[in-house]
């Protein structure tokens, strides 16, 4: 356990000694929230979604999220491509501690990006509450470890073309955020598109962090069903991680 902390400690410090990228992600997400979000809530008729302000306010935390997931599992396999990848797998540290290593460096990365803005939305909403922001960090970084397990399950795409890996992630990240309800409720969704929403991971992220901070439970999926979704991508995503790292991973080329 102490070489996976070790391991995990490192990787953190790199993002930790890049404060200026944190404050600039701060920053952006609080122009975005501030002037794009208050154009919108004021589009938005209030009769249809009371307070959408911060209904906007949360899908902005989740697209934070799910861009710092995609960070964690795009850079696991750059390593791959760069050469370090190697030589971490080649310390005194099992494969499941490695990757129990990459998983807290998600988590940690997801509440030092997603945490300040979280209590930021609350206090300027006036739903701050400790409890439901307890929870609402678990359920956004549970969302974030199923994000990066995704992006490292399809690295196998990697071992033939990095292009072709990025091209894809890029890809899929489109639709899984345009496809959900991380800015409209999924009963707002027209017909002929509303069934894929349903597959869009972000779709019971978002609704269940809604839920836990206390938006109304009408416009949204039932909490229990979202919330077993969302625990079973993170586990099944890391479990077929763990997989590809034992099979594939390491017979990736070095760019």
């Amino acid at each position: 356990m102490n070489r996976v902390l070790t391991l995990a400690s490192f990787n953190v410090s790199q993002i930790v000694a890049e404060r200026a990228g944190l404050f600039l992600s701060w920053a952006l997400f609080a122009l975005q929230f501030g002037i794009f979000g208050s154009l919108m809530s004021h589009l938005v008729q209030s009769s249809k979604v009371q307070d959408y302000f911060f209904f906007y306010g949360v899908g902005l935390m989740v697209i934070t999220v799910f861009d710092t997931g995609s960070f964690v599992g795009r850079r696991f396999v750059e390593r791959a491509h760069e050469g370090e990848l190697p030589y971490y797998l080649s310390l005194p540290i099992s494969r499941r501690g490695f990757l129990e290593s990459q998983a807290i460096y998600g988590v940690v990365a997801t509440l030092l990006r997603a945490g300040p803005p979280l209590i930021g939305v609350l206090a300027f909403t006036g739903r701050l509450n400790l409890l439901g922001a307890f929870f609402a960090l678990i359920s956004l970084t549970t969302l974030g470890l199923g994000i990066s397990g995704i992006m490292i399950s399809f690295s196998f795409i990697a071992f033939k073309s990095i292009d072709i890996y990025n091209a894809i992630i890029a890809g899929l990240s489109a639709l899984l955020v345009r496809f959900s309800t991380v800015f409209y409720p999924l009963s707002f969704i027209p017909s002929f598109y509303s069934p894929i929403a349903v597959f869009s991971p972000l779709t019971y992220g978002s609704d269940l962090t809604r839920w836990v901070l206390g938006f109304d439970p009408n416009l949204l999926l039932n909490p229990i069903l979202a919330a077993v979704v969302v625990t079973a991508i993170a586990l099944g995503t890391l479990s077929l991680s763990a997989g590809i790292v034992d099979k594939i991973i390491e017979g990736v080329k070095a760019a």
